[in-house]
């Protein structure tokens, strides 16, 4: 019988920083999977693969969702197929985890070199063990030694390794930062803008009308443009933050131990006073714009649909404004336009506003839709026949399996992207913590769902119901203020998407136009 196995594949994050090690990181991952494409064929056995680009020491199995995604599935497999060892993980907890895995479901860890038997063979066990003991420790002194190094560099007023600052490019013999004069001309204009008055989000929309690109991408983007205002690099300083990573309330941080700080390490695009000052108005701005941004619930008032509603096309959360022409007359809002930037696009987004009366009228009608169904589903809970919400349940339960897989896949692009060097390591960061963020959303609510579908019959379920239930009825209580049917809906409705993207020919047209006032808009409602 063919064994059908999980093959896993990982690489440092070190090899995706730079130019080289972006190459080698592809050489290293592309050598890795020949191997043991060649090692599965030669031994007749079929596989899935399970990639990721992330260091081995890291401490937090959510952390490592590739190889969750495979301890989670460990039964589908006869074993696991791995270049080596070290390369499961370089954490002790973590290796006891898949140690314990692997000796709870028979499944073996095969290697080129040697395959360890972890539920039957002891001194497969202690090889294992022995091999993670060395690995963990050759991590930590892998990394002190390279926090020492850029200690040092720092302090020498070298550039350290990372991200090179727009502007600049570095000299690899002596590992300082030279001006690019293409781009810090583009630099020099972001300062003169701010100096004139302009705000980032202003000064992004000049940049990208004008023309100009940024060194990856296609256009510039709000945080790229508070980033370069705010690096020292400008003003020719070198900072190295000596960090320590530690646990405070359940969550992982870093605690800052020590600042290095290194002037006229490489020559200032910026003067020093210029990029202080400019630094100096931006806290000014940002204390004062706190100050405006906490009146708009004054100004407005608060909603039906307060904090709910988010732009159906970039994802953002949309705002509400009240009606100008409605003076002495009875206070109308209306949903404004969402204009923000498009991710990794000059575009900015399309999605046009409403009156708020309209779409309150929408959700409600969805709303009652909704209750009809928990009705439904609460009378065949109580009858104890269960067919039509099992079959609703499962129905739900593919939907997300399928977004999972499409999520999984665009998880694993990002490896191919990380290391051919698309993205900067910022930019996949946050690309791969937004996915993974999804990730999470979704496996909660497979779990839900599959907790439904497990106590389908329990009175757990007919109380959860239930409760809503009577939300929905307190919300449609004529009684109750817009406060507190805000309140309510935010107990059980987590987001409502908008979505109205009207053609450019209807937009021409005056807001009085019958035509461009009944374009149709689309309302979906993401429940808890």
């Amino acid at each position: 019988m063919r064994k059908h196995v999980a093959m896993y594949l990982r690489i440092s994050q070190e090899k995706e920083k730079g130019a080289k090690q972006k190459t080698e990181g592809m050489e290293t991952l592309t050598n890795h999977r020949n191997i043991l494409m060649e090692y599965a064929a030669k031994n007749n056995f079929t596989y899935e693969e399970f990639s990721e680009v992330l260091s081995g020491g890291k401490s937090e199995l959510e952390e490592r969702p590739q190889l969750q995604r495979l301890l989670d599935n460990i039964e589908r497999f006869d074993a696991i197929l791995v270049m080596e060892l070290s390369r499961i993980s370089r954490n002790g907890l973590i290796s006891e985890m898949v140690l314990q895995c692997c000796t709870d479901y028979d499944k073996p860890i095969i290697t080129p070199d040697k395959t360890y038997d972890l539920a039957n063979n002891q001194t497969d066990v202690l090889t294992f063990r022995f091999g993670s003991l060395i690995a963990s420790q050759e991590h930590a002194l892998i990394g002190k030694r390279s926090k020492n190094n850029k200690i040092s560099m720092a302090k020498q007023g070298l550039h350290i390794s990372g991200g090179i600052p727009y502007g600049y490019r570095r000299n690899e013999k002596t590992k300082k930062l030279e001006i690019c004069e293409e781009e810090a001309a583009v630099v020099r204009y972001i300062f003169q803008l701010h100096s004139e008055g302009l705000g980032s989000r202003k000064i992004v929309d000049k940049l990208n009308a004008e023309g100009y690109k940024p060194q990856r991408s296609n256009a510039f983007q709000l945080p790229t443009v508070k980033r370069i205002i705010q690096n020292p690099a400008y003003k020719g300083t070198v900072v190295f933050q000596d960090r320590k990573r530690i646990k405070e309330n359940g969550k992982y941080t870093y605690k800052i131990l020590n600042t290095i700080e290194t002037s006229d390490s490489h020559p200032p695009i910026i003067p020093v006073e210029e990029w202080e000052q400019a630094n100096r108005e931006r806290v000014d701005r940002a204390t004062k714009a706190k100050t405006i941004r906490e009146k708009p619930a004054k100004t407005t008032g608060i909603t039906m649909l307060k904090d709910l509603v988010f732009c159906g096309v970039c994802g953002r959360k949309m705002a509400m404004c009240k009606e100008k022409s409605c003076e002495g007359k009875e206070e109308r809002f209306l949903l404004r336009p969402c204009y923000f930037q498009l991710p990794n696009r000059a575009e900015k987004c399309n999605n046009c506003g409403i009156k708020l009366a309209a779409l309150e009228q929408e959700v409600v009608r969805g709303l009652r839709r909704h209750s009809k169904q928990l009705q439904v589903e609460l009378r065949l809970l109580q009858q104890s026949d269960s067919t039509n919400v099992a079959r609703s349940l499962k129905e739900r339960l593919s939907n997300i399996d399928a977004q999972i897989i499409e999520n999984q896949k665009q998880l694993n692009n990002l490896i191919d992207l990380a290391v051919a060097g698309i993205f900067s390591h910022e930019e996949l960061k946050s690309k791969k913590q937004a996915l993974l963020d999804h990730q999470g959303i979704l496996e909660d609510s497979k779990q839900k769902i599959l907790n439904q579908t497990i106590t389908l019959n329990a009175a757990s379920e007919i109380d959860r119901i239930t409760h809503i239930i009577n939300l929905l009825i307190k919300f449609n209580s004529p009684k109750l203020g817009v406060e507190e049917k805000n309140e309510t809906l935010k107990q059980f409705v987590k987001k409502i998407h908008f979505t109205r993207v009207i053609p450019e020919e209807i937009r021409r047209l005056t807001t009085r136009n019958e035509v461009r006032q009944k374009y149709p808009f689309e309302v979906e409602m993401e429940f808890f």
